[in-house]
């Protein structure tokens, strides 16, 4: 929309678009593992998301073996959250692959074949994560939410002391190699267990499915919350998920974030009852297509208002929707469905506190 004083919230994913098969082929590139997705999207607070304090990576994996050839593992100075997720849209709790991901210095395997979410806190050794099987002929989706407005990471692995003078000073910004005395030389163990409260189903979470709410999983997230007489958001509309887990900060280890994943098939209201809301802390809406083929259509078209004056906003691409602290959203309307999507929110607090103001 042009001229229109929230356009600038309204972020293609495209504008993050990496593809691997292109920086392999630059002279000295870093080395992308077998298991690694061929394209990703990566959004970061600088450049992409407004200046938040956040950023965040999505990739389809199709391919088996190890993710990031032999640099893993790696720290970052923040938390972390990682989110292996299905593509059925008709099942949330089918993630369609068998995947192992090591955590701390001692580099414990967990294995796990069912939609999972890894919590990393800050400065902890992770990687390398591994795709052992698929079965899933559209592969599995994988979401890195990190709590930084940039990518910082260290790599510990025996690989990264053997790069190259090239490859070190082509290296991307925020990445950084651990000194000889640093890397870690261990070799990938079975799980004692240490770390298991790090892994976490997504079943746990989920709040809808198949249009049914689940009443305990409601209950668990309004218990975390304050009271709040203008806190009422309205009831589900026909547009409204058809599968949705919902993450608060007290699920996700402390961290300062409440994380939503779902599908949604039909087109109608979000929610009705309650015009536009606000947030104290800042948030990122963000809507996907589900089709591996054609990763930058939507197969759908969303409506969505900003600001008091209810500034409307129409996407039909994969699109991010970045709302800053107290400024007014919704209502979210889906015009059309084509193809179901997918719909993931971040917002940066461990309680979703929100205000309705009309």
């Amino acid at each position: 929309m042009e001229n229109s004083k929230y356009g600038h919230c309204i972020k293609p994913l495209s504008i993050g678009a990496v593809s691997w098969d292109d920086v392999e082929k630059a002279p000295g590139a870093l080395m992308i593992g077998p298991g690694n997705a061929s394209r990703e999207i990566r959004l970061n607070g600088r450049d992409h998301l407004e200046g938040l304090n956040l950023n965040f990576s999505w990739g389809v994996h199709t391919e088996l073996g190890d993710w990031h050839a032999g640099l893993d593992p790696h720290v970052h100075p923040y938390p972390e959250c990682l989110m292996f997720v299905g593509l059925d849209t008709a099942n949330v709790k089918y993630l369609g692959a068998e995947i192992s991901c090591c955590l701390g210095p001692e580099l414990e395997t967990y294995t796990f074949n069912d939609p999972t979410v890894i919590v990393i806190p800050a400065g902890m050794p992770h990687g390398p994560i591994t795709t052992g099987r698929i079965y899933s002929p559209k592969g599995f989706g994988f979401w890195a939410v990190e709590l930084n407005a940039v990518t910082e990471m260290t790599w510990m692995g025996e690989g990264a002391a053997n790069l190259s003078a090239e490859q070190l000073k082509n290296a991307p910004e925020g990445m950084q190699f651990a000194p000889a005395d640093k890397i870690l030389k261990n070799k990938p163990v079975e799980a004692t267990g240490k770390y298991s409260h790090l892994v976490k189903p997504l079943k746990s979470f989920i709040l809808v499915e198949r249009k049914q709410l689940n009443p305990e999983r409601l209950a668990q997230i309004q218990a975390g919350k304050k009271e709040d007489e203008n806190r009422s958001s309205g009831v589900p509309g026909p547009g409204s998920p058809d599968h949705l887990a919902w993450m608060c900060g007290s699920d996700l280890e402390g961290m300062d974030a409440n994380i939503l994943w779902g599908f949604c098939s039909q087109p109608g209201i979000a929610r009705r009852g309650a015009g536009a809301h606000v947030h104290p802390t800042d948030e990122v809406l963000v809507y996907l297509g589900m089709d591996p083929e054609n990763p930058d259509n939507l197969g759908a078209e969303i409506e969505v208002d900003m600001g008091k004056d209810h500034e409307r906003h129409f996407i039909d691409k994969p699109t991010a929707i970045v709302c800053p602290a107290g400024t007014p959203h919704t209502p979210l309307v889906t015009r059309w469905v084509d193809k179901p999507f997918a719909f993931f929110a971040v917002t940066l607090s461990g309680e979703h506190e929100a205000e309705v103001i009309d």
